[in-house]
């Protein structure tokens, strides 16, 4: 999976922290849905993993991340959170804090993914996918 995080290069005008959140937590979605299906691809079984995938990605889950990873993180990753928290996206569902806490740890995902930042990207999705 090295392959993924190395061969995705932004144009240089483009600053991932100057991204929208929408946008962010969109890549971080992706990023976050993709590594799920290749860890649980040992279950075989598409239905089986579809509903491990679910359970690691659904706002939920998300939000006991963001959690437990709240104090590991350094202030531009901080700043990418708070961010994302007081976004009209994450706000899309009312003051639904798990929804805005679950788009706080996507545009996280997606924000450390396009700077490049593999270490604090696997950290990061390594505790998001523990069943």
């Amino acid at each position: 999976m090295n392959w993924l995080l190395e061969s995705t290069h932004l144009p240089d005008r483009i600053d991932p922290s100057s991204l929208p959140i929408a946008t962010l937590a969109y890549v971080g979605d992706a990023v976050q849905s993709f590594f799920a299906k290749i860890k649980f691809l040992s279950d075989l079984n598409v239905t089986q993993i579809h509903k491990k995938v679910a359970r690691s990605v659904s706002r939920e889950a998300q939000a006991r991340c963001l959690e437990q990873i709240l104090s590991q993180l350094d202030e531009r990753e901080l700043s990418v959170v708070k961010r994302a928290l007081n976004s009209k996206c994450a706000k899309r569902y009312g003051n639904d804090a798990d929804y805005r806490k679950s788009t706080a740890l996507e545009a996280l995902i997606g924000y450390l993914y396009l700077i490049g930042d593999r270490q604090k990207l696997m950290e990061i999705l390594s505790a998001s996918l523990r069943e």
